[in-house]
């Protein structure tokens, strides 16, 4: 029995001792740079750079300063490991979620900055989509009905903030298309509107639709009457803009 005691004991100091080894202490680095992690500002090679911030699920933040050239090797040294930063794949699945969105969004940007959107009197474009249960909607599924569309994308704070409020208009509005749309998968999708309480249509992968944010922003909501003619369309939002947006939607619900 002596014996079986003592073994028992060797057996946990030894794995202690190797949780003790195997524990990696993190921090939380200021900034991300290409990919790499730093603790202060690094200085950058010469090219056109952009910033954002990025939050991790705890809300830390850290700034992202990236450049289109490549980090030299004497930079790059400095970099923090990835597994001694604190949450490195939240920080590392958001700036690839910023790359998607950019890409999408600056699709149809031209050189003078201009870009495509659904604008008050033009025809609403062609469009071909699936909604979270796969059934597919096209101009000919709204015709006769005013229809309303969403676009959003899950790092757009203003956009989950007013998803409840826009849920109100479609009980309100029994009789009105209201649709949104992203980029997301379904299940992408389904989770952030179901803990949002969004109960709109969800319109899922649309990353054609993406294109029409341009250099505006999220959300963009299209307001379109029953002959499919855009009466309003507005980038952003506020209380001011979902007021202007709801007295559209009941003008032209009433013709």
């Amino acid at each position: 029995m002596k014996q079986t005691i003592i073994t028992i004991l060797l057996a946990l100091v030894a794995m202690t001792g190797q949780a003790q080894e195997e524990r990696i202490d993190t921090v939380i680095p200021k900034f991300l740079s290409n990919g790499y992690f730093f603790r202060e500002m690094p200085t950058l090679p010469d090219g056109e750079k952009t910033m954002s911030r990025l939050k991790d699920k705890e809300g830390n933040s850290i700034i992202v300063i990236n450049v289109d050239a490549t980090l030299p090797k004497s930079l790059i040294r400095k970099a923090i490991p990835r597994e001694q930063v604190h949450n490195a794949d939240q920080f590392l699945d958001g700036l690839n979620m910023m790359a998607t969105m950019t890409s999408l969004t600056q699709a149809s940007v031209k050189a003078d900055g201009t870009f495509y959107y659904p604008q008050a009197g033009e025809m609403f474009p062609q469009f071909s989509e699936k909604d979270m249960e796969g059934k597919l909607w096209t101009n000919d599924s709204i015709r006769g009905r005013v229809m309303v569309l969403n676009l959003w994308y899950s790092g757009c704070g203003p956009c989950r903030a007013e998803m409840p409020t826009l849920s109100e208009w479609k009980e309100l509005l029994p009789n009105v298309l209201f649709f949104s749309a992203t980029y997301h998968d379904a299940e992408t999708a389904k989770r952030i509107t179901d803990k949002h309480h969004f109960t709109w249509t969800h319109l899922v992968e649309a990353k054609d639709m993406m294109a029409w944010i341009g250099t505006k922003g999220f959300p963009l909501t299209v307001v379109v009457d029953k002959k499919g003619i855009v009466r309003y369309a507005v980038h952003g939002t506020n209380e001011t803009i979902r007021a202007e947006l709801l007295a559209k939607i009941k003008e032209a619900e009433a013709e």
